[in-house]
């Protein structure tokens, strides 16, 4: 079932896939900032089952490995580039050479065609579908001068839309107002919703990109209060914006949330994994959500979560009665 992606003229099926994971690992000054060593090939082929079974929208950035998850989607995606939909990001410097971010950014007219011809590259396409703004914070004039330079992009065919990665619902409304952008991404889930930025894209007739829909593989099921993972692994880093996990451990908190609403995610012969997506479809028409995956077995789990659709509105209530949450749920 395909339906509009904001008003871009692009079509995508209700789910994505998100490629941060098959980036591999690489560090922010000396910080894991990857998901540990990864399997290209089987990457590859992961994202082959997807497109065989219907998904066809992949999220990834030029940060992501510094280059390598968009290099993999690119092999992934050779002879099938007309089949699929594929959402890159800019912003944040790298190296190349020496695989390290520096958290530094550049939002210039020079640097963002620069990243863009790259990814091109990488990619191994003469477009991009959506190109997003990575950068989750700018000032105004910063602002102003990237929609200027991303809607040159469009009128050259470089980019058929845009939009903004950003936690930042003041940012978010801004830019939906200044902009013709298509999306914005942010995090929402089931322990974790932002009706706020929910309603910014439904008004705004904007796609709501749903990053961290599993939350970071907590609503996965398979981890408990025992759990530990490795330092190779950015859920065993300190990054601040970690929120699901500290020191490699699940947050007994929402372990605790989790369990607490586990059998009307399971509801239907879900998974916990496709209950928590059905989760997302119950929240509006506009969410996509776009899960990270590293094998073909990740990706049929998640493809198959589409034909069990969204939780009913009665689920959704039930969830927010026992989560303790005020009525927000709109379909």
């Amino acid at each position: 079932m395909k339906r509009n992606f904001g008003k871009s003229g692009i079509k995508t099926g209700p789910l994505g896939l998100g490629c941060w994971a098959i980036g591999g690992l690489f560090t922010l000054d000396g910080i894991p900032d990857g998901w540990g060593n990864v399997d290209d090939q089987e990457s590859i082929l992961a994202i082959q089952t997807a497109i065989e079974m219907g998904v066809t929208f992949f999220d990834t950035a030029d940060a992501y490995g510094v280059g390598h998850s968009e290099e993999v989607l690119g092999r992934a995606i050779q002879g099938k580039r007309d089949q699929v939909v594929v959402a890159t990001k800019f912003g944040y410097t790298n190296n190349e050479a020496t695989k390290e971010v520096f958290g530094k950014y550049d939002v210039s007219p020079e640097y963002v065609r620069y990243a863009c011809e790259r990814s091109l590259q990488r990619l191994g396409t003469d477009y991009i579908d959506l190109y997003q703004i990575h950068v989750g914070k700018l000032n105004d004039d910063e602002i102003s001068s990237v929609i200027v330079t991303l809607d040159d992009l469009v009128q050259e065919g470089k980019i058929r839309s845009y939009g903004w990665s950003t936690w930042d619902m003041s940012l978010a409304e801004q830019f939906a107002v200044q902009s013709s952008g298509a999306a914005i991404q942010h995090s929402l889930n089931v322990l974790h919703d932002d009706p706020h930025m929910v309603e910014i894209c439904e008004q705004r007739e904007m796609v709501s990109i749903n990053n961290s829909p599993l939350a970071m593989g907590l609503l996965s099921g398979k981890f408990n209060a025992n759990s530990i993972l490795s330092e190779d692994d950015v859920r065993g880093s300190s990054h601040e914006w970690v929120r699901y996990f500290k020191n490699g451990k699940p947050i007994p908190e929402f372990l605790e949330q989790l369990e607490a609403v586990k059998e009307i995610l399971t509801s239907s012969d879900r998974t916990t994994v496709q209950g928590a997506l059905a989760w997302i479809w119950g929240r509006s028409a506009v969410t996509l959500p776009v899960p990270g995956f590293k094998t073909r077995k990740q990706v049929a789990e998640l493809a198959g979560a589409v034909e069990k659709g969204a939780l009913t509105a009665s689920q959704m209530q039930e969830i927010d009665r026992i989560l303790e949450r005020s009525q927000i749920t709109v379909m």
